[in-house]
């Protein structure tokens, strides 16, 4: 079958449907790519047709004018997505028999209802599924009792459909469909597949029929090395700690270094910094025992270092997870809130801290827990064993050939 894969958002959410990507092909699957620009040329150089959905999302998020912690700025931004993922997806769809989006896509499950072909959602954390088990992704607290989370959700969902409606229906008018009210039903799609661990973010029990789980999709990293100054950087003893944010970027990166670079210097540590999109390597003051490099392999790095300092991002938890070393996470936004509860709650590292709440004081506590507290370095080493040996991609194949070769209406799923 032919399947282009419609990704939008960060790093996040396109280096597993690359994993994807590599599983569909190796079932001779043809796969080709929409993706945010800034992505394209890594795309192509594992082997993809890929073109751009003429969206950069780091320019977008690196802007001096963005601000993710702002509804008028998402509003805003929303709506000139919106509008071009529609115009660059209906250029490009041509004869895909699938199509499978993931991150802030809008657009795809409409082309696809237009195109007269099946869609699928990939989704990295449970908490994007409406169950009784978590509350939706907006909602920071993750201890809210199971009823309190459906309600949440039944509330919430409505609200949220509101937001986007407006301009998913003027993209859909141009393409000659009929305007949708329940905005979320229809953007999930025929089919969710939720590519998150088993033990590290289970699915509810109550989730919709529609929404399978597959495990992680890991993307291999066989042909990858580590620079020099990296190789000799982590054979120092004790090892690094290493601090990485990823795509997060934020007006106060510069006290966030300062912050967690203090932390770990009060504990005589050196640290390894992957300095992200909002270049967190330029804030602190340069040493010996600091290293920063733009990006950084996490499958080769985490099993090096002592512990992991990050945001919480579905990606940076699995890996840190699969390493088999401690957490400590300082979630900004969204889901994050809920991988750093599961972090805590499986004992692979300590309570998390927002990010807005960090001193260097209370941090410097935690990485020291993280680092010294044998229980949890025990955990983190026998959830690990499992973690990383298991990849779902092969078993998300499996689940969008059976979507193809069955009639939607027959297998109950609704787009």
């Amino acid at each position: 079958m032919r399947v282009l894969l419609a990704p939008h958002g960060t790093r996040g959410d396109v280096q597993p449907m690359l994993a994807l990507a590599h599983a569909l092909a190796a079932r001779s699957h043809a796969v080709a790519f929409s993706a945010p620009s800034n992505f394209v040329g890594w795309i192509r150089s594992q082997g993809f047709d890929a073109e751009s959905n003429g969206i950069d999302v780091e320019a977008v998020l690196t802007d001096p004018g963005a601000d993710l912690q702002s509804m008028r700025w998402q509003r805003r931004h929303l709506s000139e997505v919106v509008a071009r993922l529609f115009d660059s997806l209906g250029h490009y769809a041509g004869d895909a028999d699938l199509i499978v989006g993931a991150g802030i896509q809008t657009a795809a499950s409409s082309i696809a209802e237009c195109r007269d072909v099946p869609y699928a959602n990939a989704v990295f954390c449970p908490c994007a599924v409406p169950t009784r088990s978590t509350p939706p992704p907006p909602i920071k607290t993750q201890t809210l009792p199971r009823w309190a989370n459906r309600l949440l959700w039944d509330l919430g969902g409505p609200v949220a459909s509101l937001a986007v409606r407006g301009v998913l229906n003027r993209g859909r008018k141009g393409l000659g469909l009929r305007p949708m009210h329940d905005v979320l039903d229809h953007l999930a799609g025929d089919l969710i597949l939720v590519a998150a661990d088993r033990d590290l973010g289970p699915l509810g029990d109550d989730a919709p029929a529609r929404a399978v789980a597959t495990d992680a999709w890991i993307l291999a990293t066989d042909n990858v090395v580590l620079e020099p100054r990296v190789e000799a950087f982590l054979s120092v003893d004790p090892p690094p700690v290493y601090i990485g944010f990823g795509s997060m970027v934020a007006a106060h990166a510069p006290d966030l270094a300062g912050t967690v670079i203090g932390a770990v210097r009060a504990l005589g540590r050196s640290a390894i910094i992957g300095s992200g999109w909002a270049d967190l390597g330029s804030y602190v003051e340069p040493g010996d025992d600091l290293l920063s490099v733009r990006a950084l392999p996490h499958a080769l790095v985490f099993p090096r270092v002592g512990a992991v300092i990050h945001h919480g991002g579905a990606g940076t938890t699995t890996a840190a997870a699969a390493a088999g070393v401690p957490q400590v996470v300082l979630p900004h936004i969204l889901d994050q809130f809920y991988w750093a509860h599961r972090v805590a709650l499986l004992g692979l590292g300590p309570r998390a801290m927002p990010v807005g709440l960090a001193t260097t004081d209370i941090l410097a506590e935690r990485i020291d827990q993280a680092l010294s507290d044998p229980v949890c370095r025990r955990r983190a080493i026998e959830i690990g064993q499992a973690v990383r040996l298991r990849n779902g991609a092969p078993a998300a194949v499996e689940h969008l050939e059976r979507l193809v070769t069955t009639p939607v209406a027959a297998s109950g799923l609704a787009r």
